[in-house]
């Protein structure tokens, strides 16, 4: 027998050596039998790469681990905010920029910098465009000016006098100029002639923004309900999407002729109008006065028009602002938001069906193209998307600094410059992926020593490109000395050795590279098979029942055993239930063959009465090998099989008897009488408590006629037991 303790068949372990150091279980048991069941540390997916250490990688959401693009910077220029980016026909490179209302050209040609092109009145210089004859437009605010960056002289126009922001410009290829504005949601024309026309005036506060497409439709997107306007040459006006957010921040026209709109609407925002307008049209009235006008847009207008105020104090020069134009409370503009809602961005086809194809909890500033690609520029953390809509996936190929992406603009050799805010400046996204990186895994804990055996990765190499994968391990939660050193490289994805000794914690390492700048490889996956220690199982609770507490109402001859049982290697367990009666020298089996069951409902009727012990014999075996399979056994407390009942011993006196109760087991719980074969009557003991194994009791019979009577007494135990007795009682005259 062994109590409380465990085994391992067909050979003993001592308790000393499970229970020592983990070195000195090793070490008594074996490298190879002390291992438990094969086990896997799976990794795939998103959000379990997602907290790795990465170094020139990106993952995209369907888990594809890929090399990124680097960021290059094209130089410093003084801004807080690049509001927009344009190529001119000659290659040089412009970018609309606030706080101070400037706007920056850098030539085509290798090296130069940036160079002040526009020193612009307003303090804002908001929207850029170029034009088919080569002239490129900036749109400022606050006093809505247009001007001709590429004319030395820079003449400037207003569409009218209301006008106050020109958040948006595009061209068509006639060389005419739309813009989109505020604070009285209107798209203007401006021909080739230089002459301005209303093309349509919404109800919105304010167009955020314009796009062009091919058949010479225009679109625009407004505030407060998140509109898409498209005026058709014939200048009938639809509403073709209406966004579940409140604003449609950046339109860009697809190769296809698709629509893709961004939203930038911040949480909690409604649907009627964005949070945070200090100003609305809702009197329905335009007055002249600015003060009626002084709005902020979330992600948009706020945010230049709270540049504007920091603008207008440091440039004298600069036009006047807005009477009654500060910041108002509640406003939800703010180049750093608090809380961006959740925002989207959907396709638009040219039937007019309208998908999904993009959503973060992030404002959406900017869109672009490159090939199959389609680039998502936001804020507030600065991070930069590519979606990739054939495969449904998207993928942060970027995290700036800044906090704001602002502006995107495509260039022809693949590349991509971004704009950005807080503070400004322009990088370049190469279009060449880096020649390595890696993903380091955090640390998987296999809670206990462990054996790690096969190591495999799943994913696609490209020719030129190749994927390494190591492991190291150690007996401390952080990587320290105390570690192995990496493994060999692993390159081929099917399964080999991980070639690291035995540990309780592990950690892999990725390996990307190419030699092919246009290619990546992709990892999608990378696979541990590791052996724990094999540990015996614990048993935490082992119940018997105690039939001295039942109220005897039933008889107890099943008896249910209970046990709870954990193990710490997650094995499946099976029991044996043994019971041993007093004095017997040997266990007998209760279980024909080992059960699954955390109970045993024990069929007493075939076991003598007496005090018994049960003996629960825990093994792991189903999940290891018979080598390799421990036991836990524990032994319960002494209790009571009882079947025998009371005994009931009556002396008879005149009109009156005096009965003796006695149990050999468990306490007496009732007794009862009866006269010549009456009903019965309950009767208590002399103390009036049933709390013993013996009771006294007197039966008192006034009632009983001269004569002969039989007095029949019955008692039952705890157990159920029922035992009688009987006794003449002769009453004389």
């Amino acid at each position: 027998m062994i109590d409380n303790g465990f085994k391992r068949r067909p050979r003993g372990i001592s308790i000393l050596a499970l229970f020592g150091s983990i070195a000195g279980v090793i070490a008594a048991l074996g490298p190879f039998s002390v291992f438990g069941k094969l086990e896997t540390w799976r990794q795939e997916g998103a959000s379990a790469f997602a907290k790795h250490h990465r170094e020139r990688v990106v993952i995209s959401e369907q888990g594809k681990v890929r090399l990124s693009q680097a960021l290059v910077p094209t130089g410093s220029l003084a801004a807080d905010r690049v509001w927009d980016l344009a190529r001119g026909n000659d290659g040089a490179l412009y970018a609309a920029t606030g706080d101070s209302g400037k706007v920056f050209r850098r030539a085509a040609q290798e090296p130069s910098s940036w160079e002040l092109a526009l020193d612009a009145a307003d303090s804002q210089a908001l929207s850029l465009v170029v034009l088919s004859d080569g002239k490129v437009f900036v749109g400022t605010g606050p006093t809505g000016q247009v001007v001709d960056v590429s004319d030395a002289k820079h003449p400037a126009s207003r569409p009218d006098p209301n006008v106050q922001y020109i958040w948006d410009l595009a061209a068509d290829a006639q060389g005419n100029l739309f813009a989109a504005t505020g604070p009285n949601g209107q798209l203007w024309k401006r021909n080739a002639q230089g002459q301005w026309s209303l093309l349509y005036d919404s109800k919105a506060t304010h167009l955020l923004s314009v796009a062009v497409a091919p058949d010479g439709a225009v679109y625009a997107g407004s505030d407060g309900e998140g509109l898409i306007y498209r005026i058709g040459q014939d200048a009938k006006v639809s509403v073709v999407y209406d966004a579940p957010q409140s604003e449609v921040r950046t339109l860009l026209i697809g190769p296809d002729g698709s629509l893709y709109a961004g939203t930038a609407a911040e949480a909690g925002g409604g649907s009627n109008r964005p949070a945070g307008l200090f100003s609305q049209r809702d009197s329905g009235s335009r007055s002249d006065d600015s003060a009626d006008h002084a709005v902020a847009v979330a992600s948009g207008p706020r945010a230049a028009n709270d540049a504007i105020e920091l603008a207008q104090a440091k440039k004298p020069d600069a036009a006047p602002q807005a009477k009654g134009a500060g910041r108002a409370s509640g406003g939800s503009a703010s180049p750093k938001p608090a809380t961006p809602g959740e925002n989207a961005v959907y396709r638009i086809d040219r039937e007019g069906v309208a998908r999904e194809v993009f959503r973060a909890k992030a404002l959406i500033f900017a869109l672009a193209r490159l090939g199959d690609r389609l680039l998502v520029g936001t804020g507030p953390d600065g991070l930069l998307y590519e979606v990739r809509e054939d495969d449904n996936e998207s993928t942060p190929v970027a995290k700036l600094d800044t906090g704001q992406i602002l502006s995107l603009l495509a260039e022809p050799n693949g590349g991509l410059l971004i704009g950005t805010g807080d503070p400004g400046s322009v990088v370049r996204l190469s279009p060449s992926f880096a020649d390595h990186g890696e993903l380091v895994s955090d640390v998987f804990d296999a809670k206990l020593p462990s054996r790690f055996g096969a190591l495999s990765w799943r994913g696609d190499t490209p020719e030129g490109s190749s994927i390494a994968v190591q492991v190291r391990s150690g007996n401390v939660g952080e990587p320290d000395e105390t570690w192995s050193d990496w493994s060999a490289e692993q390159k081929n994805p099917e399964q080999a050795s991980a070639q690291t000794r035995s540990g309780r914690f592990v950690q892999y390492r990725a390996k990307l590279s190419t030699t092919d700048p246009r290619h990546t490889p992709e990892l999608r996956g990378v696979s541990l098979s590791y052996r724990s220690t094999n540990l015996p199982p614990e048993i935490n609770k082992l119940e018997t029942p105690d039939v001295s507490t039942s109220d005897g109402t039933a008889r107890q001859t099943k008896l249910t055993i209970r046990w709870d049982v954990s193990d710490p290697n997650d094995d499946e367990l099976n029991y044996t239930v043994q019971v041993r009666k007093e004095g017997w020298p040997a266990w007998i089996d209760l279980t024909e063959s080992p059960i699954t069951e955390k109970s045993y409902a024990w069929d007493t009727t075939a076991f003598p009465s007496g005090r018994y012990q049960v003996r629960l014999v825990a093994g792991d075996r189903p999940s290891n090998s018979p080598d390799e399979a421990l036991v836990r056994e524990k032994e319960s407390a002494t209790f009571l099989v009882d079947h025998d009942p009371p005994q009931v011993s009556i002396t008879p006196g005149d009109r009156k008897a005096t009965a003796t109760l006695t149990d050999a087991f468990t306490r007496l719980v009732k007794a009862e009488y009866a006269v010549d074969g009456g009903a019965w009557t309950s009767v208590f003991p002399d103390d009036g408590l049933f709390d013993t194994l013996r009771e006294q009791l007197t039966i008192a019979l006034p009632d009983l006629k001269p004569g002969a009577h039989l007095l029949m007494v019955r008692a039952t135990d705890a157990a159920g037991n029922v035992g009688s007795g009987d006794a003449l009682i002769t009453v004389k005259d």
